[in-house]
């Protein structure tokens, strides 16, 4: 992905809105929550989107197919017991 650069201005209760350019290319919708990760340097840091939901996140972890994924739960079970 290209870097892109926008600037914002930070407002008195240290808000900032997000330019349109920015949140158009990544999704961000109104009520969506993002994370600040600090960079080494002391100027820096870095935003990072959190997903609305994490449903389907780890899809295929465990198997391809839902049959494959109740075998795995089904042998993990057995290991318990």
């Amino acid at each position: 992905m290209a870097l892109i650069e926008r600037e914002a201005t930070v407002r008195e209760k240290n808000q900032v809105t997000i330019p349109r350019a920015v949140a158009e290319r990544h999704g961000i919708e109104p009520g969506q929550r993002v994370v600040f990760v600090e960079g080494e340097a002391d100027d820096e840091f870095r935003v990072r989107v959190l997903p609305r939901s994490y449903a389907g996140a780890l899809a295929g972890i465990y198997g391809k197919t839902t049959d494959e994924n109740v075998e795995y739960v089904r042998r993990e079970r057995e290991d318990w017991a």
